[in-house]
C-alpha cells in the first residue's frame, strides 16, 4: 500500500486491522499528505502538528460539512427524499463538534451542564448494575460474543438511561446509533445510505417526542431534561452578547442527540472490545487489575492511547495555507488523525508497546484537545473503568481466537472489531 498517492486507500480492509506501519510512513513523508480515498483530504498524522490544526480554529474550522466518507447518488438522493417529511430531517444545523466560535462556545456552555462531575457520579451506579446483570448470564467456559454480549449492550443501557430512554425503546436506540455512526469513514453504498436516513427520521420523531415531553414535565437530572432546560445565565449571556439565544433549540438539541449516540455508544464499545484483545496479548495487566484495581484508571487511559476509538475528526481549511511547507486551498477537508498522533514515537516511546507505566498519558489525544475535547470523557472513563472492575472481579481468565481471524469494519474513522468470540474462566 503506497502513501501520499492514489495507491494509499483508507477502506483497505488491511490498513483497517493495522494502519499504524501506514501512519508512521506518512508521518515520515510529509506535514500533511493527500490522500485520493473517498472524497479527498489531508490527512495529519504528527502529534505536535495536530495540536497545532486544532489549536487554529480560524484557519482549521470545524465548520466542514458532513463526516462521511463518500457521498449518495443522484439516485439515492431521489429515494431519500421521497421518504423525508417536507420538514426534512430534523436537526441539520452545526453544533459543538462542526461548530467555531463563539457559537461553539455557546453550544459548550449549554451542552456542560449535562456533564458535570455530580452527573457522571449519578451515572456510576446505574453503570456497574448494568455490568454485573450481563457478567451473571455467562456460563464458565461458554463461549459468547463479547460485543453483542457485553461492548455494545452497556454503553447502549448507560446512555439510553442517561437520555431517559424507555426500556422498550433500548434496542431502537441502538439500531439508531448503528444508523448515526454508519456513514463515517466507511465506504457506504447507495443502500445504506437510503436505510441509514429513513432509521435517522425513526430517531428525530422519537426525540421530538422526547423534547416535547421533558419540556412539559419541568426540569429533571436526566442529560435530555438538562439539555432542553439549559439557559445561558446572565454572566454568560453578557459575556456572548444579549442577541445571543439563552437556549438550545429543537433542532440543536436533534443534532447534538445524534453526537451523543455516536459518542457514547460506538466509541466505548471500540474501546472495551480493543481492549479485551489487548489484555488477551497482556496477561499479565489482567492479573494485575484483579490483585489491585487502583492499576485500573491508567489501564483504561494506556488503552485509550493505543486504541483511540475516534481515530480522526475533520476540518476544513478557510484560506489558502502554507502548512509548514505543504500547500493547502481553501476549502480542502483536513482530517487530524487523532490514533496516529497518540502512537508517534517522538511523544509516546515504542508506542506500539502496551504500557499503563507511561508518565506522560497525559498527553493522549483520544478525547481530543482545545475547545473540542469531548465533554463526555468523564463518562466514557468512567464506563470502562467499571466495566474492567466488574470484569477482572468474575472473570478469572478468558480465550479468544487469534487475531489474524478478527472480523474488522469498513470504516478508518471508527475502526471497530465485528464480533469477539470470547471464553470465560469465572472465578468461583
Amino acid at each position: 500500500m503506497g502513501v501520499g498517492d492514489e495507491q494509499f486507500d483508507v477502506f483497505d480492509p488491511a490498513f483497517i486491522r493495522c494502519p499504524f506501519p501506514a501512519y508512521h510512513g506518512l508521518r515520515d513523508q510529509a506535514p500533511a499528505t493527500y490522500v485520493a480515498s473517498g472524497k479527498g483530504f489531508w490527512l495529519v498524522t504528527d502529534h505536535e502538528l495536530v495540536r497545532e490544526v486544532v489549536a487554529d480554529v480560524e484557519t482549521f474550522s470545524s465548520e466542514s460539512g458532513p463526516l462521511a466518507a463518500t457521498k449518495p447518488s443522484p439516485e439515492a438522493l431521489e429515494r431519500i427524499a421521497a421518504i423525508t417529511p417536507p420538514a426534512g430531517l430534523p436537526g441539520r444545523v452545526n453544533t459543538l463538534l462542526t461548530l467555531d466560535p463563539p457559537a461553539h462556545t455557546r453550544n459548550r456552555k449549554l451542552i456542560s451542564r449535562a456533564f458535570t462531575p455530580a452527573a457522571v457520579k449519578r451515572y456510576e451506579d446505574v453503570t456497574r448494575d448494568i455490568c454485573r446483570e450481563i457478567i451473571r448470564g455467562w456460563a464458565d467456559g461458554e463461549e459468547i460474543d463479547f460485543v453483542a454480549g457485553f461492548a455494545v449492550p452497556l454503553p447502549v443501557r448507560v446512555i439510553a438511561h442517561a437520555l431517559d430512554v424507555p426500556d422498550d425503546r433500548v434496542e431502537d436506540f441502538k439500531r439508531w446509533s448503528d444508523a448515526a455512526v454508519g456513514p463515517i469513514g466507511s465506504d457506504f453504498d447507495d443502500d445504506d445510505f437510503v436505510d441509514a436516513h429513513r432509521l435517522l427520521l425513526e430517531l428525530g420523531d422519537f426525540t421530538q417526542d422526547q423534547i416535547e415531553r421533558k419540556r412539559a414535565a419541568g426540569p429533571a437530572d436526566d442529560v435530555m431534561s438538562k439539555l432542553v432546560h439549559a439557559r445561558l445565565d446572565e454572566v454568560e449571556q453578557a459575556e456572548l452578547g444579549n442577541e445571543t439565544r439563552s437556549q438550545l433549540s429543537d433542532d440543536e438539541i436533534h443534532s447534538i442527540i445524534r453526537q451523543l449516540v455516536v459518542a457514547g455508544n460506538e466509541t466505548t464499545t471500540n474501546l472495551l472490545t480493543q481492549s479485551m484483545v489487548l489484555l488477551h496479548h497482556e496477561s499479565t495487566w489482567w492479573s494485575q487489575m484483579q490483585r489491585d484495581p487502583g492499576v485500573i484508571p491508567a489501564v483504561v487511559s494506556e488503552a485509550l492511547r493505543y486504541i483511540t476509538p475516534s481515530a480522526v475528526n475533520q476540518r476544513a481549511t478557510t484560506r489558502d495555507v502554507d502548512f509548514h511547507g505543504t500547500k493547502i486551498p481553501k476549502g480542502d477537508v483536513v482530517l487530524v488523525c487523532y490514533l496516529a498522533a497518540d502512537h508517534d514515537p517522538a511523544v509516546f516511546g515504542d508506542p506500539e508497546r502496551f504500557d499503563p507505566e507511561r508518565d506522560n498519558l497525559g498527553d493522549l489525544l483520544a478525547f481530543g484537545r482545545g475547545i473540542h475535547y469531548c465533554p463526555g470523557a468523564s463518562l466514557a472513563s468512567m464506563e470502562a473503568r467499571v466495566a474492567f472492575e466488574e470484569l477482572t472481579a468474575a472473570v478469572a481468565r478468558f480465550r479468544i481466537p487469534p487475531e489474524d481471524q478478527l472480523e474488522w469494519n469498513s470504516s478508518f474513522q471508527l475502526r471497530a472489531i465485528q464480533s469477539l468470540p470470547f471464553v470465560p474462566t469465572l472465578r468461583r
